[in-house]
């Protein structure tokens, strides 16, 4: 569209490989030049929107949080522009207190932090403009921020060679932060920072150098992880969606793709076709497509899979461009957020009157209101809780095997009883004569004959319930039975073996 896109033509004319139909939400690839910010379709190629009046910073352009919105800094002066889809001109404008080289938003897009040239960092709050932090982070300019996906930490880059992680909720509470961590295993400048997969301390840090090095390092422990050597300086990084590979956009004119869980060289890829420098590269939400620019030729498209190239962008355009970015349109037009100028002097946390944050929509509200339901955490204070309730409903169920089994050892105890006394009984007869009659068994004080025995201990006896002692009552009543038996037939055999 536009002569912007140059590629494998089908037969039925589209440019591009996947179609020319623009869906109503997918994925765009933005190209920051000196005609201002280009938005691409990355699956059909066709140019989607152009946003003017603009030489963005590499590292200060993109979408502001999960609003929708774009903002860019300028490359020559201190200010920053606003765009909504759609519009070419920006919606808000204005000055910042110096010249910025890099800028990042939180994800609700209610903060925003600044990277000055000076090596300074700013906070703001975007619906006051209130400056609520300023300090000097680093000796050099800063070339890149990067806030966590879950808000926790914000992590800069600089060409002093340093890389500072600090954490979010530290920098509110000291008037100059701290870091949380700070590396400096670098001995050139650090051109580029991405963050791998995870939350809270389980997140790993990968940062890359001019020294041809990139190295990954553990927020945790503070530790490096490794450190990989390429044969070109490095300009660029990302990661795939699951941190399994990691891109490098080299000075040589390769993409260099390796796996931070390989040591050794055997699984690397490379992405070849660029004639000049490769300035910057990006990776789609899947991982399945990558898009890389140089000022030589452009923006190309590669499938990740075969590494090869799929499309070429802005070719007939007589522009250079110095980075890219993949974002997410949405298909819902949403807010702009609360834009007011940014402020120069520093104002009290305390005095920050609350504001409402821009959001993506519904399915970000839905989300945000179920993800603290689904820590494990809660899923195990549910799980005592559902047995405290099942608990709470048996405990009539309980007192009544209680009282069950009271009931089964009140009934052992008769037939016990009376067992002892039949026993006695049978002996005091003569039946048994294994045993004197002066034995010092207990004696009932009124031994009666065995079948009076018996049947007084069948009256006595209550009929046993129908669950539970049954069973636990029939077997003393089947023992003493059998016991009675065996005694009688053991006596009758001794009178017929001393009559013989």
């Amino acid at each position: 569209a536009h002569g912007a896109v140059s590629g494998p033509r089908r037969a039925d004319g589209v440019v591009g490989w996947r179609g020319s139909q623009l869906g109503a939400m997918g994925e765009v690839v933005l190209a920051a030049c000196s005609e201002g910010i280009l938005g691409t379709d990355l699956r059909s190629g066709a140019l989607v929107a152009t946003f003017e009046e603009t030489t963005p910073q590499p590292h200060a352009f993109g979408l502001i949080g999960g609003s929708g919105h774009l903002f860019a800094v300028q490359s020559k002066k201190a200010l920053w522009h606003a765009w909504s889809w759609g519009d070419k001109k920006p919606c808000y404008r204005a000055s910042l207190p110096e010249k910025m080289t890099a800028m990042a938003f939180s994800h609700d897009a209610s903060l925003c932090f600044g990277g000055s040239v000076a090596g300074s960092i700013y906070v703001w709050q975007m619906g006051t403009g209130c400056l609520l932090r300023y300090w000097p982070a680093h000796f050099r300019e800063v070339t890149q921020l990067i806030v966590s996906q879950d808000g926790s930490f914000l992590v800069s880059g600089s060409a002093d060679a340093n890389v500072h992680v600090y954490n979010l909720a530290d920098i509110f509470v000291e008037q100059t932060p701290k870091p949380f961590h700070s590396w400096s295993g670098h001995s050139l400048a650090v051109t580029s920072l991405a963050l791998l997969p995870g939350t809270a301390l389980r997140q790993v840090v990968a940062s890359a150098s001019l020294d041809r090095s990139v190295r990954l390092w553990d927020i945790s422990t503070g530790q490096p992880v490794m450190s990989r050597s390429l044969a070109s300086p490095i300009h660029s990084i990302c990661s795939n969606p699951t941190g399994s590979e990691i891109f490098c956009a080299c000075r040589n004119g390769e993409i260099r793709s390796f796996s931070p869980s390989c040591g050794s060289e055997e699984g690397d890829g490379v992405l070849l076709g660029h004639t000049g420098a490769v300035l910057s590269c990006a990776l789609s939400a899947d991982g399945s497509l990558a898009a890389s620019c140089s000022e030589a030729d452009g923006v190309r498209i590669w499938e990740t899979r075969t590494r090869q190239c799929i499309a070429q962008a802005h070719t007939s355009r007589n522009v250079q461009v110095n980075a890219v970015q993949i974002v997410q349109r949405s298909a819902v037009a949403s807010q702009p957020p609360a834009f007011q100028p940014f402020q120069r002097l520093l104002t009290s946390v305390g005095e920050v009157r609350p504001v409402p944050v821009a959001i993506a929509g519904r399915a970000e509200m839905l989300k945000d209101a179920m993800e603290p339901h689904t820590s494990p955490e809660r899923f195990v204070d549910y799980l005592l809780w559902s047995q405290a309730g099942e608990s709470s409903d048996s405990m009539g169920t309980r007192e009544e095997l209680e009282k069950q089994r009271a009931a089964a050892e009140a009934g052992q105890a008769r037939w016990a009883a009376a067992a002892a006394g039949l026993y006695a009984a049978l002996v005091e007869a003569g039946v048994d004569s294994s045993l004197p009659v002066h034995t010092t068994m207990p004696m009932p004080s009124a031994p009666q004959p065995p079948a009076t025995v018996l049947a007084a201990v069948h009256a006595e006896t209550p009929t046993p319930p129908a669950v539970g002692a049954v069973a636990v009552e029939e077997e003393p009543r089947a023992a003493v039975v059998a016991a009675a038996a065996g005694l009688a037939a053991g006596g009758l055999k001794k009178k017929r073996k001393r009559r013989h």
